[in-house]
């Protein structure tokens, strides 16, 4: 079985990476964490939009425990991006390609359903910038209903 793991669009050309996923492992969009590549603005430069992955098997959402790196960080393949706790236990997130944190889109304490969009990544350091003041479409939509305090 496969899941999707990267799918990439640009204009004229789309890649599709998929990671193998345990026989019966569940292959709904909810469960993958995946991690897009888009380019949702045209006054945007080519981003990341990093999911909530699903480090175990019985989890539906996680919470952020703490943020190993920063927006402007340079992050290699193996760095561990933030802590986050499961149902069961704080598990490591591993980065597993380079990349630049451009913005984090949930803050520490906050629980997310898997796939929700944590953070944004870019190639440059110098594309950091064009996304201070960026919010993913999910991640508004879950601010706007978010009660008061």
């Amino acid at each position: 079985m496969f899941s999707l793991r990267r799918l990439a669009l640009r204009p004229g050309r789309a890649v599709l990476s998929v990671a193998s996923t345990p026989a019966g492992a569940s292959l709904a969009p909810s469960h993958m964490g995946a991690v897009a590549q888009i380019r949702a603005f045209a006054d945007l430069p080519d981003h990341q939009l990093v999911g909530l992955p699903a480090l175990s098997p019985t989890m539906e959402a996680g919470t952020i425990a703490v943020w190993k790196k920063g927006p402007g960080d340079t992050i290699e393949a193996g760095d561990i991006i933030c802590e986050i706790e499961t149902d069961k236990a704080t598990v490591d997130f591993e980065a597993q390609d380079e990349a630049v944190l451009a913005k984090i889109l949930v803050d520490t304490g906050v629980e997310v359903p898997i796939g929700s969009p944590i953070c944004v990544f870019v190639d440059d350091a110098s594309d950091v910038d064009a996304f201070a003041s960026f919010e993913a479409p999910a991640a508004a939509a879950a601010a706007a209903a978010a009660p008061a305090v």
